[in-house]
C-alpha cells in the first residue's frame, strides 16, 4: 500500500532537508519530495496550471497527466508562497500528530513517556489556542428608524413609526379618520394606483 507523503511524520521530513545524506525517508518518499518542492517552484514562475503541469512532466517524465496534477495541487496546498495557505489542514495534521504522539506514550507508559504526554498536553494547548469570542453582529447596536409611507391625496406623507407609537390614542383616532374616510375615486385614478 502506497503512503502519501503528508502522512509521515514532518521530523522525518524535517530531516532529509537539513540533513539529505542521513536521511530515514524512503526513496519513494524522496522522489515524491522532490516532485512536491519542484511543482511549488514552478507554480511560482508559472502560475498556469496547464503550462506548469507540462514543465512538470518535462523535468519528471515518469509521471502521468494525473500525477503531474496531483502533484501540483498538493504544492499549491503544502508550500503555500505566493498560494492560499490552509491553515485548517496544518492546524489538523500538528493536532494529529500530537495526539499520535500522546498516545503512543500512554501505551509504554514510562517515566520518560510522562513527561512527553505532560510536553505534549502543553503543546496541545498552544495549537489549540484559545477559545474565539462570539463574533457580535455590527449592527445589533444601531437604532434603527421606522417610517410608513401614507399617501393623502396626491401628497406623500412619511410618518416616523417611533413617533406614531409615542402619540396619544386621539391623534391615532384622528389619523385613522383621516386615512379611511378618503374621498371616492374614479376608474381613470385607480387604473394609475394599478399600474404604478
Amino acid at each position: 500500500m502506497k503512503h502519501a507523503l503528508v502522512e509521515h511524520n514532518y521530523q522525518l521530513i524535517k530531516q532529509h532537508i537539513v540533513d539529505p545524506e542521513n536521511t530515514r525517508l524512503s526513496s519513494e518518499m524522496q522522489f515524491q519530495l522532490d516532485r512536491l518542492l519542484s511543482a511549488a517552484k514552478l507554480l511560482d514562475k508559472n502560475p498556469i496550471k496547464k503550462h506548469a503541469v507540462a514543465l512538470h512532466r518535462r523535468k519528471f517524465p515518469s509521471i502521468n497527466t494525473a500525477t503531474a496534477y496531483r502533484d501540483l495541487n498538493e504544492a499549491a496546498r503544502l508550500y503555500s508562497t505566493f498560494h492560499d495557505f490552509d491553515w485548517d489542514f496544518w492546524q489538523g495534521w500538528i493536532l494529529k500528530d500530537i495526539t499520535d504522539n500522546i498516545n503512543k506514550c500512554r501505551a509504554t507508559n514510562t517515566s520518560q513517556d510522562r513527561k512527553i504526554i505532560a510536553q505534549e498536553h502543553a503543546n496541545l494547548l498552544k495549537a489549540i489556542g484559545d477559545k474565539p469570542s462570539d463574533i457580535e453582529d455590527p449592527t445589533r447596536h444601531e437604532k434603527h428608524q421606522y417610517f410608513i409611507m401614507v399617501q393623502l391625496g396626491k401628497d406623500k406623507v412619511t410618518v416616523d413609526l417611533e413617533k406614531l407609537k409615542a402619540a396619544p390614542g386621539t391623534t391615532i383616532k384622528e389619523l385613522n379618520k383621516l386615512l379611511f374616510s378618503g374621498h371616492d375615486i374614479d376608474d381613470v385614478e385607480a387604473e394609475e394606483i394599478m399600474n404604478s
